[in-house]
């Protein structure tokens, strides 16, 4: 029988206590939880991998309406909770582990191979902050292909970065790696109280929905994304000294002077005020022209 209780009852019932050093803001509302599993779009066609289930709030939510559910959750406390939480549903599984150290290509392959039915995979997750953006930037850079779309909780700066534009202080490579594997939408906005314990800032849900063809062409998508970090590492200097300074590029501060006016910009702008679009120029033809 499934437990039906609050968040607050579940952590009495099995004496558990949030762990600060893994970032633990437990969701305390199902009112949210309920919106978050909307925004989603799950169905039964759905392989649902969720990123840290904790108490299994949402994951309880999410097996009711997908097709399988597997949580990841790293916490090894919970592991109990979650299987005596999922026990009533045979399209639920519990995986301990790092999101981080995951093999999740695999773990889609075997599930998709195993449930027939599955057609979509979706990530849904209440991420701790401070693992927020290594986690996308893996997710997207490695994994986008597999994914049709993922809707997270996430401190709410970190999605007006997300959906910037460019030239704010906001704007940043995250930005511009979010815009270009996914069209990403911000759901709603969760204040504190809804957490146990309640965080110091408050939270967005988030939707990316994976793009099947990229917005822009690229001769070179690493190289692509080299140049942003370049670009945003020294935000205060000239996009021109910026590249020049990044080793790993290997280009010269005349040469990149020359290739920021090709793509008809002033030499001395810096790299927040470039589109995506832009970047992908400016990639482009600094390796067409070496």
């Amino acid at each position: 029988m499934a437990l039906d209780f609050t968040t607050r009852q579940r952590m009495e019932y099995f004496g558990i206590k949030p762990v600060k050093s893994l970032g633990q803001n437990f969701l305390n509302d199902l009112n949210v939880v309920q919106e978050i599993v909307y925004c989603a779009g799950i169905t039964k066609e759905d392989l649902v991998i969720e990123i840290g289930p904790g108490l299994g709030t949402m994951t309880e939510k999410l097996a009711a309406c997908a097709g399988h559910v597997t949580a990841v959750e790293l916490d090894r406390a919970l592991i109990p909770v979650l299987e005596s939480v999922l026990s009533p549903y045979d399209n639920a599984d519990v995986i301990q582990g790092d999101i981080l150290k995951t093999d999740i290509s695999a773990l889609i392959s075997a599930r998709l191979a195993e449930y027939k039915s599955l057609k979509r995979v979706k990530v849904t997750a209440n991420l701790p902050y401070y693992i927020t953006t290594p986690v996308i930037m893996m997710l997207l850079e490695d994994h986008a292909s597999e994914i049709d779309s993922m809707t997270f909780m996430v401190q709410k700066e970190v999605a007006r970065r997300m959906t910037a534009s460019p030239g704010g202080k906001e704007y940043g490579a995250l930005t511009v790696a979010a815009g270009y594997f996914s069209d990403v939408k911000v759901c709603f906005d969760v204040p504190p109280h809804c957490f146990i314990p309640q965080p110091a800032v408050d939270s967005s849900v988030i939707r990316l929905e994976i793009r099947k063809e990229p917005p822009f062409e690229l001769d070179d998508r690493d190289f692509f994304f080299k140049v942003v970090r370049a670009s945003f590492c020294q935000r205060r200097k000239m996009l021109a000294n910026s590249l020049a300074n990044a080793p790993y590029l290997g280009v010269a501060r005349d040469h990149a002077v020359k290739c920021i006016e090709h793509i008809g910009k002033d030499a001395r702008i810096r790299g927040e005020t470039l589109s995506p679009a832009e970047f992908a120029a400016l990639s482009n033809t600094i390796l067409r022209s070496r």
